[in-house]
């Protein structure tokens, strides 16, 4: 277990419009506000995704994108810096029309059908991302 202290700076608060990419829209967002690091949640709804579940065995992601529409019930992850560039870490609960749910980590395509409401809890120290060769994946890289 490695763990560090940081304090949340400012609360960024972003509407997503209808057919805009809500993962893009994040991006824009850190870059207009020059945010270090922090977390995310979002609400809303969506009308084409795409999905990812880590596949540990094979070290590879299995992606599958859905054209639906979709309540964005829950939205929450990290925004970190690998190589000075942010990296949006996202995992959601969907509700489809039956009440069911769908789940995973988000990717692109994310496009917004109705609304995307997006905060961002900066901390005060910006987070980096690094390799970890026993999953070849860029994880949070913290020191202690």
């Amino acid at each position: 277990m490695k763990s560090i202290e940081t304090r949340s700076e400012r609360i960024i608060i972003g509407k997503v419009e209808p057919d805009e990419d809500l993962m893009d829209s994040i991006i824009k967002m850190v870059k207009k506000h020059n945010i270090k690091s922090g977390f995310i949640n979002c609400i809303g709804a969506l009308k084409k995704f795409t999905l990812g579940y880590f596949e540990i065995d094979t070290k590879n992601y299995k992606m599958e994108t859905y054209i639906e529409n979709v309540e964005l019930i829950t939205c929450m992850g990290n925004l970190t810096y690998k190589d000075d560039e942010p990296i949006i870490h996202l995992h959601v609960s969907l509700g489809r029309r039956d009440y069911s749910v769908i789940g995973g980590h988000l990717s692109k395509p994310s496009i917004v059908s109705v609304t995307g409401e997006v905060a961002i809890f900066e901390t005060d120290k910006k987070l980096d991302r690094a390799n970890d060769p026993q999953f070849d994946l860029s994880l949070l890289n913290i020191g202690e």
